[in-house]
């Protein structure tokens, strides 16, 4: 099986040192793959490629982009990847599904601190984050080592701000890139403000080619240095440079307000994106969780509509990936927290086990027992459980997905009923905020089933979900 995988590694990696050879190659592979991939699913995005390829679709022109400017231990990364997720991984997850009678998540997210070395305004690390404790590196390989046993291969780490744990975590002699070293089968994404990579972190990813480091910029220099801070986006826009010359895969973390929100819905920023080498970028709509949350950064339903819009644009006209974790619903079918089949969960730098990122409540920490499999405890748990009922249930309309905002009764039920409990001091998003939360979930209610029902942007994926064509990648 090993000299199999190597070869076909191999194979792909010599097809792309040739465009034309490759999308030749990934031609034939869609046309023999959705004949013969076992599950149902991997055939049907197999066919999915072939229709990209036929039509010219931006996915292809973002796989040239890939092929030019990615050094050849990225692209090694990738296929490795994709090789122990479908089919190693697959026979893992199917039997972990036997056993437990549940399908396991796709991935989970790390927050290994809290502390960061910029002081953003809405975001508490850099005012309370050198205070908190931190995961050791054990901790981190304890999680990784649970779900490589579900047949997981991809790990994303947050902060705080994690390069500052790049050589060494607090206290020890190894840090984060020691971790993507030892597991090198697999991929790591990294969320990072970018302002301590320098040539020596740039060219340790380049040598690693299995971490991909998502920067967070705010818009231009205005909006970036509005929030961040002053001559943080001339140092975001240097780490980018670095990581192309580097050849390095990455893209952009880029959060919403009421504040920037035209500026990050525009062509040029998207085009300053991938002008500045990013292959994907993620958005992330500001949620009024946390200390001292302010809601008057969390736009109106009107601009999440402008932002649905043109992210959909994108990802059908740009060659670059763009995501977002809230108006990108239908693209994983809904919600994908609580550990879903195909989701993910978050492990703060407390060991609290979070239903998402954006989620601070939790009844269950990697601290609490001696138990080998305390993030399956934590699936199996009551909180776990409601809360993906209430993605079942609320999943008619995939463009509102969050239980947080689109649907807050059912966060604020999951915490009542169980023995849950905020993992951060000062939360108000289920006390004092929550009829404002509920009454903004009940006018974008209008207007997302107005653009799933009725707006030819989402008409065919509407009609793919009501006749159950449409799986979810994974």
């Amino acid at each position: 099986m090993m000299a199999l995988k190597d070869r076909f590694v191999n194979t792909v990696l010599n097809l792309a040192e040739d465009e034309e050879r490759l999308i030749s190659g990934l031609r034939n592979i869609a046309r023999v793959g959705k004949l013969i991939a076992p599950p149902g699913a991997h055939r049907r995005q197999l066919s999915k490629l072939q229709w990209a390829l036929d039509h010219d679709h931006s996915s292809i022109e973002l796989i040239r982009r890939i092929v030019r400017d990615t050094n050849r231990n990225f692209l090694k990364g990738f296929v490795t990847l994709f090789l122990g997720h479908t089919w190693r991984g697959y026979r893992q997850r199917k039997r972990f599904e036997r056993e437990h009678s549940l399908w396991p998540p796709s991935f989970v997210v790390i927050s290994p601190l809290a502390a960061c070395n910029l002081h953003c305004i809405g975001c508490y690390a850099g005012a309370y984050g050198h205070t908190e404790p931190n995961l050791s590196y054990q901790d981190m390989v304890k999680i990784i080592e649970e779900v490589r046993g579900w047949g997981t291969r991809f790990i994303t780490i947050t902060g705080g701000e994690p390069t500052m744990y790049w050589n060494h975590i607090k206290g020890e002699e190894r840090g984060i890139k020691d971790l993507l070293q030892e597991y090198q089968d697999m991929v790591f994404l990294m969320y990072t403000n970018g302002t301590l990579i320098d040539e020596d972190m740039a060219a340790d990813m380049e040598q690693l080619g299995n971490i991909t480091p998502a920067i967070s910029v705010e818009g231009f220099r205005e909006e970036t240095d509005a929030r961040r801070g002053d001559g943080v986006y001339n140092q975001v826009m240097d780490a980018m440079d670095l990581l192309r010359q580097h050849k390095v895969f990455f893209g952009a973390s880029v959060t919403y307000t009421t504040q920037n929100v035209d500026v990050v819905a525009s062509d040029e920023f998207v085009e300053m994106l991938m002008d500045k080498g990013c292959f994907y970028a993620w958005y992330f709509m500001y949620v009024p969780v946390g200390r001292s949350p302010d809601f008057s950064l969390m736009v109106s339903p009107q601009q999440r509509e402008i932002v649905a819009h043109k992210t959909w644009e994108w990802l059908n006209t740009r060659p670059i990936f763009i995501a977002d974790f809230w108006n990108s619903g239908p693209l994983v079918q809904g919600c994908i927290a609580a550990g879903r089949p195909n989701g993910y969960m978050h492990i703060n730098h407390q060991g609290d086990i979070c239903p998402c990122v954006f989620i601070l409540y939790s009844a269950h920490n990697i601290h609490d027992s001696d138990s080998d499999t305390p993030l399956l405890d934590a699936i199996k748990s009551d909180f776990f459980e409601i809360i993906r009922k209430g993605q079942q249930e609320k999943e008619n309309n995939p463009l509102a997905p969050c239980q947080i905002v689109d649907h807050p009764e059912v966060l604020k039920g999951a915490v009542e009923t169980t023995d849950a409990s905020s993992t951060q001091e000062g939360q108000t998003v289920l006390t004092e905020l929550h009829p404002r939360v509920r009454q903004r979930a009940k006018e974008w209610s209008e207007i997302a089933d107005r653009l799933w029902t009725q707006s030819g942007v989402y008409k065919g994926l509407a009609e793919e979900y009501s006749d159950g064509q449409w799986l979810a990648p994974g």
